[in-house]
């Protein structure tokens, strides 16, 4: 079997084993994903498929999620802005907390804990029914066939859920300041166009593609060395869903850093 890991010879030659096999996983994957797109041969239809069921897992979650982490923000922000008597602000600062991290990080743990679950889940269930080792018997490319289109996937989605968050999270802040704390709509507004910038928005998306890929390499990675029947299905699900949701806030991290160094804040030029 291909995907068939090493016996580990204790804990920390299983740790070494895991990182060097979802590493080498990873870059295959990605490589692959660009010689299907540039060669024309990626399964639309699977593609598509895996789309759909994403965004069906995924979409709802993500918009009741925020719902409540929008309100939050609004009335931390009010609270603050007013004690400090820049109730005016307070769009700015939505602009800042919204579009600059929470939308991003609430597409993230969604992709992470329900996307990735489903896939790991998916592909496990194949891998204990030794649908996978018929399908390199048959000379099929696994990868190509099973892990590209659910990365790909998992990519798109995670774009469209990030614009869809977005809006929904400001939203929700802007009601609250006008309906419960009696603020201005048009300052909210003012300051939100005024500090809120395009390129804030665009880092948004690109961390949502990076934390979509993340979690779909995950995934898929631990869903193919499923072993040990049903109980190691969810096993894989478990582990698979933990690491990903580390490893989404060590590539936030990352990224946010990159993004501060790149363009100054607002104010500085």
């Amino acid at each position: 079997m291909a995907f068939e890991l090493p016996k580990a010879k204790g804990p920390a030659h299983d740790l070494a084993i895991q990182v060097g096999a979802l590493v080498g996983f990873s870059l295959e994957t990605l490589v692959a994903a660009f010689r299907v797109v540039a060669q024309r041969k990626l399964s639309l239809g699977e593609t598509f498929t895996q789309v759909l069921f994403i965004a069906r897992v995924c979409s709802g979650p993500s918009l009741l999620l925020m719902l409540p982490i929008g309100v939050l923000i609004a009335v931390s922000v009010g609270s603050l802005a007013g004690q400090l008597g820049a109730g005016a602000y307070s769009g700015a600062i939505v602009s800042f907390v919204v579009v600059g991290q929470a939308a991003a990080l609430v597409c993230a743990l969604m992709l992470a804990g329900v996307g990735g679950s489903a896939i790991c889940a998916d592909l496990g269930s194949r891998t204990i029914r030794e649908e996978i080792d018929a399908m390199e018997v048959l000379g099929l490319n696994v990868i190509d066939r099973l892990v590209v289109p659910r990365l790909i996937a998992s990519v798109l989605v995670s774009i469209v859920l990030c614009a869809l968050v977005t809006v929904v999270g400001i939203g929700a802040c802007y009601l609250y300041e006008i309906y419960l704390n009696d603020g201005s709509g048009g300052a909210f507004l003012r300051t939100l166009s005024e500090y809120g910038r395009l390129s804030d928005f665009v880092m948004a998306m690109v961390k949502s593609a990076c934390f979509g890929v993340t979690s779909a390499l995950i995934a898929s990675f631990k869903g193919l060395h499923a072993k040990g029947g049903p109980s190691g299905v969810a096993d894989a699900v478990n582990e698979g869903v933990v690491l990903a949701f580390i490893m989404v806030f060590v590539v936030n991290t990352v990224l946010s850093q990159m993004y501060t160094v790149m363009v100054p804040a607002v104010g500085t030029y």
